[in-house]
């Protein structure tokens, strides 16, 4: 249970045996496609405390065609014991598997105002889940959210208004890497525990958000 920032990954296990072995770890190489348009100019961002979320990275991806994944992604899932769903949340769960970074994707059009806040909930607000379940929040449970309302409960599980469907086609990409302790309490206080929470509440690299960010943006294009 000590070793989720090393031994939670496959890319984790690799280094552990590379350094073991004493030999060079070499994971796959890769060149991503990059458009001149910044992010920022479909998106802004907002951290409310950087306690709270010690680093925010995100990707604007245009032309989504959201569909099944490949079936190499779709068999590695299930032998892993993960359920596919579409391209776009498949690979966010295989690059987690892969690198031991969580990653979160937004249908963009769906957040309203064209912003991304990371924020604390506030009394008495609520959110219903990607699983339809209702949720209501506390005070010290971080979210991260719109304008308007929460999208995702931070580090545990998204939420329903911006999910991934079948029509998205522009989405902003999430990576993240957020207080450990605040996301073990708020785990605890929702009785909600996911692959992302337990990998966010044992702490990760904070390098890992721009690896885990690139690597999925590379695997969707």
């Amino acid at each position: 249970p000590n070793r989720g920032p090393d031994c939670f990954s496959h890319w984790g296990i690799a280094r552990e045996i590379s350094a073991l072995l004493g030999t060079k770890m070499k994971p796959e190489a890769f060149k991503l496609k990059e458009q001149k348009t910044e992010a920022r100019e479909f998106v802004s961002l907002k951290v409310k405390s950087k306690k709270d979320c010690l680093r925010y990275t995100a990707r604007v991806i245009t032309g989504i065609k959201v569909g099944p994944s490949p079936k190499w992604i779709r068999d590695r899932l299930k032998v892993l014991g993960l359920k596919p769903i579409n391209n776009v949340v498949d690979i966010a769960n295989y690059v987690m598997l892969e690198t031991g970074q969580p990653l979160h994707a937004f249908d963009l059009d769906k957040v309203s105002g064209q912003k991304i806040i990371v924020r604390r909930a506030k009394k008495g607000e609520g959110i219903i889940t990607l699983d339809n379940e209702k949720y209501r929040l506390e005070k010290d449970i971080l979210v991260i959210a719109d304008s308007k309302h929460p999208l995702a409960i931070a580090g545990i599980k998204g939420g329903k208004k911006a999910e991934i469907k079948k029509d998205t086609r522009l989405i902003v990409l999430e990576s993240a890497n957020f207080n450990p302790s605040l996301i073990r309490l708020g785990s605890k206080k929702i009785d909600l525990k996911t692959d992302a929470s337990w990998r966010f509440e044992h702490g990760l690299d904070l390098g890992l958000t721009e690896i885990g960010l690139n690597r999925a943006a590379f695997l969707i294009n």
